[in-house]
């Protein structure tokens, strides 16, 4: 097979959390005065880690280091507390996952949640050893799109990145997947949408987690 790995974004790729980051974000924001957004501006506020997040959704005129060292405090501790209420896989997910799992392809998941966060969540959703990392953004290694972290798994893997397909909802996915010399599959399902990600160079855009099967188990692959 020309695919011998797959990392995945979690995020608006294997987990629909939108819901229950809008809800902690629009909690910080109510309570120190600003105005809330509605849901569906946090699909374009997400992707680049919590504290640009932060910074999205605080009025331009407001942000300043202090306020987000603040509310990025703030927003991790609620967060935390709520993660679980409304955060479901996408639908065929599952399937996807324990057919990768019965094809043998090693599999992990690299995103710009806070790392600490990463763990808790596979580890709530996701069975035990199913993946052979998941990590999230740390201090030491830039966030994606940097390709460091992507790179890093690729070889946790055991896996040169040629090897590995980098499957994501957006265009910092992509991004990752071209910095990093991997092949780039966008999802038609999550936070962004198909322009972006073509926009992007994107290599695979699919519409079903089924789909990702085929690209490890075609033989013309």
């Amino acid at each position: 097979m020309k695919f011998k790995a797959v990392i995945f974004d979690m995020d608006g790729t294997l987990l629909d959390t939108i819901d229950d980051l809008a809800d902690a974000s629009n909690k910080v924001l109510r309570d120190m005065g600003f105005p809330e957004h509605p849901r569906d501006s946090y699909f374009y506020f997400v992707g680049n880690g919590a504290r640009k997040l932060i910074e999205r959704a605080l009025p331009s005129e407001a942000v300043t280091e202090e306020l987000v060292d603040k509310l990025l405090n703030d927003f991790r501790v609620g967060y935390r507390s709520i993660q679980y209420n409304k955060t479901d896989l996408y639908e065929g997910i599952g399937e996807m996952l324990s057919k990768l799992k019965a094809l043998r392809i090693p599999m992990a998941i690299l995103s710009n949640k806070p790392h600490e966060l990463v763990g808790e969540i596979a580890e709530h959703y996701f069975e035990k050893g199913l993946f052979v990392t998941a990590a999230g953004q740390k201090d030491d290694i830039p966030a994606k799109p940097h390709p460091e972290g992507a790179i890093l798994t690729a070889r946790t893997l055991g896996f040169e990145p040629e090897e590995c397909l980098f499957v994501g909802d957006s265009s910092v996915d992509m991004d990752t997947a071209v910095n990093a010399g991997m092949t780039g599959v966008g999802v038609s399902w999550g936070f962004r949408t198909v322009e972006e990600l073509k926009a992007h160079k994107a290599d695979y855009i699919i519409d079903s987690p089924q789909q990702l099967v085929s690209l490890f188990s075609s033989e013309d692959k």
